[in-house]
This record gives C-alpha cells, structure tokens and sequence, in this order.
C-alpha cells in the first residue's frame, strides 16, 4: 500500500497526538500539547493552522503544520512548523512524500518556504536537501526542550532569483559572508559591495523611554505614517512560543519614545517564555536618531528584567543603518533570508540577527557539508565575541567609551595588548612620543612631573592614562612609573586611528566623551581656584 498525503482537521486530533508522541516523547514542557481540546482547535481549519499528514498502511508517520501569521498582509513565506516525523518515516518514503507534497502547494500558492529543524536531527537535514531546501542559516540554543537546542534555517523556493539586490555595505562583513554563502548556495549571483562607511543610529540620544500595550504602539504606528517612516523590520510571523510554537500568556509589549513631547518612535517586542528569549517583532521611527536608543533599551529589558538567554530581530538588507546598530549592541547575523519580506515595492531579502546573554558552545552535532559551512560562518562569529571578554568589561566602565555597544568594545578590545610591569619600571618618560594610551587591568601607576618628584596622580584598576597625548600626537608631559607590579592593556594609535576610519560613530562618541571629561576636569580646577582666593 502506498504513502497517502492529505490534509487534516480537528477531528484527527488524536491521531496527531498519537505521532507528537511517537515524534517529541511525553515531556514536552508545555503540557496544553497533549490537550484533545488544545489539538483540536489547534488543527481546525478555522481556528488553528493548515496541517497535513503522510499515512502509510493505515499508520501515520509524519506530520508539518503551516504556521499562520500574525498579520494578514500578503505573505510570501510558507512557513513550516510543529515537524513530526516517525524515524522510520525516513526509511519508507512517508516523510519524503510529505514534504514533497508541500513543495508542490508553495509552487501552487507561488510562496517559498522556510523550514527550522533542531541541528541535532541529521536525518531531516538529510531529507530536507535531498528535496531541494538549502540550508541559509543557524541559530544556537533557539529552542529549550529538555537541553538547549540549535536550530537550522532551510528554505525551499520554486524561482530563487526573484529579487535585484542592493550592493552590501562592507561595513557589515558577517551579514556579507553570511549572504554569499546562503546566496552561493541557492545558486544566486552575489550582490556587490560597496564602501559606503554605513554607521549605526546613536544609542543614547535626548528620548524620553516609557512601557506602552501593542495597541498604542500600533495607534502610533500608524499616525507615523504621514512621515513615510522606513520599514526596517520584518514583521508579521507567527508569534507562537518554543519549539511547538504554542500560545501562551505573553502578549506583544512595546516602548515609545518621545521627543519634545511628541512620540518618535516605537519597537514592540514578544517576551517567549518557553524559549526564554525576546523577540523584537516591528518598529517605526520618524527621524534618524530614535531607533538606536529604542534597540539599546529592548537589550537592558531582556538581560536585567525578562532574564532572557538571547534576543533576536528579523531586519531588511535595506536597513543597514539598524544592521549596523544591532552589530555595535553585539548581535550577530545567524541566518541570511533571500526575499523573505514583501510589499508594494516588491520583495526584500531579511537577515536574522541574535544577541546571546549566555556563554556560548558550539553544539557537538552531525552535519551535511552543506549545513557546516552555514554553522561555521555564524560559529565564528559568535567565537569572535567570546575574545576579551574581561577587557570589555574593563572597557564599558571607562569615560571615554560611555554610550558605546558591546559589539564596538568587542572591536576596541582586539587592539589592546596586555603588558607586564615590574614595581620602579618606567612606562613613558617625560617628551616621549605618544604613540600609545594605557588602561590599568592590575596594579597601580603614579604620574610624576619630574622623575624624582611627588606623583601628582595616580592611577588604579579600571583607569585610562595617557589618552590626551595620544590623541594628539604631542610629547609625554610627565612620567608614567609602575608603583606596583601591573598589567597594563596598551592600544597603538594607528590601530586606533584605522578603526576610527572604519567606524566613524565610534570615533565621534569617543571624541565626545573626551570633550566632555575635559570640560568636567576644567570645572574642578576653576572651582578648586576660586576656593583658594
């Protein structure tokens, strides 16, 4: 007897429920799954979402849902959710037949499709690329069942090259090796680059924050409308929570910012707690300075009130201001979508970015050649992070890097070489050149005016010296003597000034905060006067 595909309804619950066993065990975490009444409206073709079924000899032995979407604007992506596959599924073509079956709906429907699967589950892989999907993406611990879990993007499309792309920014360097790598293998022509020096949007900035529901978000949303605001999110997924992408109490959050009394901008975000994550999932901003500070404040929720183990935000490839912005915060692009947004003006390729607040491992899991080099591209990325992590704990405490991301204290950090001084050793002399500014990680270091003097200053834990001359390129006023055996981070200024020309907003913050040091340290010394008269 044959493989027999059909569609489903509420009347099969408990078949279905009968694979989710078979599929997942008895312990997933969210118990309304094995609910008769949960499952039945669940697969109803009015309440819940398109599901179809491969049975082989009266026996089901998988299963794929459609995940509805939020918003019921056109939708170009089918997106394929709950998977239940028996593993001999994979042996006697059921599983096969299914998805094969849902190739030709998405040709029919003329939508692609997207598929995450858990990383550990070769066998969907396997199956997966055998029919045409293509693996364009990774996200490390997605998903939390039973342990944390990778998932892998696959996607399948009957007419790939649908969209004329923009060049890339080479500011963006993962998103670019990400996408050619997703593109290749799709067998898509490479975008361009260009060398635009794209920088992100502030991260501070004069903006009164505050809580707001989804509705006043969408209230504002729309009343923004009449400023042509850039779309720079990709919204309207399904907002299901974990793996089964289930309902729950979570409700779409927003905050509001508001200038000169007036509201500016806005960023909704779902807090998942079955995947503890947060999910940003639309914004609107009316000028060039609003979004920046809105990303930065959605990423001290999620870590300091929601706990959550990461963030994540589907953001256009015609945004690379946000791009770069969420790189300056520490996200990383984990998955390149090629035409996965569309609207009037046509389609938009969406990179999927993740911002990890939990240390991160690459999972010891079976790979296609195909799936390895997606996840080595996003692993390294992530591996990238991980370097000079009590550096830029020692660095976000400075002055002078006041208002600055993770992701840019991650690119300051790489410059800092660490040195030992012995107690008595001379650091710079008196008219050296100044080739070099120091941040004390241990140990102390007294500034002298003349080599036998009194020190003047001195200078412990956590504390930059040297930084004016360096700045400048004058010669050393005074002498830098270790008073303790210490370990000094250095930076050379060509490195430095290289990293400047890369990313001009960087330059222009420090810059700022040096100003405004300057300033407070000339107040002191006008008021320490005035005392003295």
């Amino acid at each position: 007897m044959g493989v027999v595909i059909r569609q489903i309804n509420g009347s099969d619950a408990a078949r279905w429920q009968d694979l989710l066993k078979a599929s997942i065990g008895e312990d997933y975490p969210d118990k309304q799954v094995y609910e008769p009444a949960w499952a039945s409206t669940q697969l109803d073709l009015v309440t819940g979402h398109e599901t179809w079924v491969a049975e082989a000899n009266g026996r089901w032995q998988a299963s794929v849902s459609f995940l509805q979407p939020a918003s019921q604007t056109k939708n170009p992506v089918l997106n394929l959710g709950r998977p239940l596959f028996r593993p001999e599924s994979f042996k006697d073509g059921s599983a096969e037949a299914l998805l094969r079956r849902i190739n030709e709906l998405a040709a029919e429907r003329r939508q692609m499709i997207v598929a995450r699967i858990l990383a550990s589950d070769h066998p969907q892989q396997l199956l997966h690329e055998k029919i045409g999907y293509v693996c364009v993406g990774f996200q490390p611990f997605k998903h939390l069942f039973l342990v944390r879990q990778g998932a892998l993007f696959y996607v399948w499309f009957a007419k790939p090259d649908i969209v004329s792309r923009r060049p890339i920014s080479e500011s963006l360097s993962q998103v670019s090796e990400l996408a050619a790598a997703a593109l290749n293998q799709l067998k898509i022509p490479n975008p361009l680059s260009v060398r635009d020096g794209v920088t992100g949007y502030p991260l501070q900035t004069e903006l009164q924050l505050h809580e707001a529901s989804y509705n006043d978000f969408a209230l504002w949303r729309l009343h923004a409308q009449s400023s042509s605001p850039p779309t720079e999110i990709s919204s309207g997924y399904n907002l299901g929570l974990g793996l089964l992408r289930t309902s729950g109490d979570a409700q779409v959050r927003a905050v509001l910012g508001k200038r000169h009394n007036n509201v500016v901008a806005g960023l909704a975000y779902l807090a998942d707690d079955r995947d503890r994550c947060v999910r940003l999932v639309d914004s609107f901003s009316t000028d060039d300075l609003s979004i920046g500070a809105l990303f930065n404040y959605a990423v001290r929720i999620a870590q300091d009130q929601l706990n959550a183990v990461y963030l994540e935000a589907d953001i256009l490839m015609t945004a690379p201001r946000l791009l770069k912005t969420a790189e300056q915060l520490g996200f990383a692009p984990v998955a390149y979508l090629p035409a996965f947004y569309f609207n009037a003006e046509g389609h938009t390729d969406v990179v999927k970015v993740v911002k990890l607040s939990m240390a991160y491992s690459l999972e010891h899991i079976e790979l296609t050649p195909h799936a390895k080099a997606i996840v080595q591209i996003v692993d390294q990325s992530f591996q990238d992070q991980k370097i000079g992590v009590a550096i830029i704990n020692l660095l976000r405490g400075l002055p002078i890097f006041e208002g600055l991301g993770d992701g840019e204290l991650r690119k300051i950090a790489r410059l800092f070489t660490q040195k030992l001084y012995r107690p008595g050793e001379k650091i710079f002399n008196k008219g050296d050149s100044s080739n070099e500014a120091y941040v004390v990680m241990r140990g102390q270091v007294e500034i002298h005016l003349e080599e036998k003097s009194s020190p003047i200053a001195t200078v412990g834990h956590g504390r930059i010296f040297g930084e004016l001359a360096f700045l400048d390129n004058s010669p050393r006023v005074a002498y830098a003597i270790a008073s303790q055996a210490s370990i000094l981070l250095v930076i050379q200024r060509t490195a430095f000034n290289d990293l400047v020309q890369r990313e001009p907003y960087f330059g222009m913050m420090v810059m700022r905060n040096i100003g405004l040091e300057l300033s407070h340290r000339l107040r002191r010394t006008n008021a320490a006067a005035a005392v003295k008269r």
